[in-house]
């Protein structure tokens, strides 16, 4: 155990008994997704995927959820983005995505929704890129952190209506090294997602930049 470990005991975010972030009884309090869902229409679909009646040439073409946003899920979350706790999203990410599907292994790689370089400097760290890492080691496929930038800083999603969000986010991100994109099937990966403004944002410009495919992969979803 280091020195750090000793001083700053790992902490359950539920309960707060010393050890882990999650102690065995408050893990059971998280609820994983269980049935997936279209991203396009929200209906039942096998694995996530995008119907093929819902496809657009810029759309999604999946959604992997490890959680519902809620209970020790949603303060861990809060902890990483308000707090600064970066060292929890290895054991959120492994704890959500302990069985990932073996689809998620033919990807080509992994792209984390990136932050406006402002928001990333006054946090220190993008927690899309921490959980992308974390589950690169799990899935044995290579981030990409080059791929995808942030130009607009915009207002925080939360709170705002769906028209807003999708207002508010538009043109936010612009694709870097398209030639790096062409053909590739890619992991767009984030915390969390609510009505996936963002997500299908990202995805959109991925898809100009001529992705094969893009499947989204979140840590949860909610509000």
């Amino acid at each position: 155990m280091s020195i750090l470990n000793l001083l700053f005991p790992r902490r359950c975010v539920s309960c707060g008994k010393i050890g882990h972030y999650f102690c065995l009884n408050c893990s059971k309090n998280i609820s994983l997704v269980k049935w997936r869902f279209c991203p396009a229409c929200h209906r039942p679909s096998f694995n996530g995927a995008t119907h093929a009646r819902c496809l657009s040439p810029y759309s999604l073409d999946g959604l992997f959820i490890g959680a519902h946003y809620s209970g020790p899920v949603k303060k861990a979350i809060h902890l990483i983005k308000y707090r600064f706790v970066s060292d929890l999203v290895n054991e959120l990410t492994s704890l959500l995505f302990s069985s990932p599907p073996a689809f998620l292994r033919n990807l080509d790689f992994l792209v984390p929704v990136p932050l406006h370089f402002q928001k990333e400097r006054e946090r220190g760290f993008n927690q899309s890129l921490l959980i992308s890492l974390a589950l690169s080691e799990m899935i044995n496929l290579p981030v990409k952190n080059n791929l995808l930038k942030r130009v607009k800083a915009t207002k925080p999603q939360f709170g705002l209506k769906v028209g807003e969000r999708k207002s508010n986010i538009r043109r936010a991100f612009r694709c870097l090294n398209p030639e790096f994109i062409k053909n590739k099937k890619i992991g767009l990966v984030d915390d969390v997602a609510t009505t996936l403004s963002t997500l299908k944002e990202c995805g959109r410009e991925l898809k100009i930049a001529q992705a094969e495919s893009v499947w989204a992969i979140v840590l949860a979803h909610g509000n």
